[in-house]
């Protein structure tokens, strides 16, 4: 999971330093509290910055050419992007590589942008370039406020087609039982292995 609020305050980087990532839901929670101490909360909503951060994440997967890595970014928000017209840009190009976006929007406001970026009804295009396919899932939270079992059902509606249409067009299938058993099997060598003498000199 990513933190990236760079564009926002420069408080959060400065209290993680270079390690972006969170462990877990618990991690996520922990990094919003501390992040509320250091943090103002006002416009603009730039988004682009961190759909790009995430879509370098996933340029790494692209490259291996293996289905293991997916990356899914959700997005809470109570209101439009300011930076909307990057935000397609950023869109576009990530549209290449294995992630998703799932945007939910969070209280009264027009979210017309929102449901654009969506693009149900048509491929969004930027600069003459067309996204290779649909990554992104909009949501408005007031729809199914009140019905909690519907809501993770309209979230994750579009994410099995999206993941399938990415490693389909790309020709990668998924690791079999006994290719996943391998990797697992070689990656517990790996941290089981003895340290070297000069590891242990200095261990503590």
């Amino acid at each position: 999971l990513y933190r990236d609020f760079s564009s926002l305050s420069s408080g959060i980087n400065a209290e993680y330093g270079e390690n972006p990532l969170c462990n877990g839901v618990s991690g996520v929670m922990d990094a919003y509290k501390s992040s509320l101490l250091t943090v103002s909360l006002s416009g603009p909503t730039n988004c682009a910055p961190m759909l790009r951060a995430v879509s370098k994440l996933a340029i790494g997967s692209a490259q291996s050419r293996t289905a293991e890595h997916y990356y899914v970014l959700l997005i809470l928000t109570d209101g439009q992007f300011s930076d909307i017209y990057d935000c397609i840009g950023a869109i576009v190009e990530a549209s290449d590589y294995p992630m998703s976006i799932i945007i939910i929007g969070v209280g009264n406001a027009n979210f017309e942008d929102m449901e654009r970026l969506d693009a149900d009804k048509k491929a969004l295009q930027f600069n003459g370039r067309k996204a290779s396919r649909d990554i992104v899932q909009f949501v408005p939270f007031r729809k199914y406020q009140g019905n909690s079992c519907a809501l993770p059902g309209a979230v994750l509606a579009e994410l099995p087609r999206q993941v399938e249409d990415y490693y389909r067009k790309r020709r990668i299938t998924p690791m079999s039982q006994e290719q996943q058993y391998e990797k697992s099997e070689n990656s517990n060598y790996s941290d089981s292995s003895p340290a070297s003498d000069t590891e242990s000199d200095y261990s503590f």
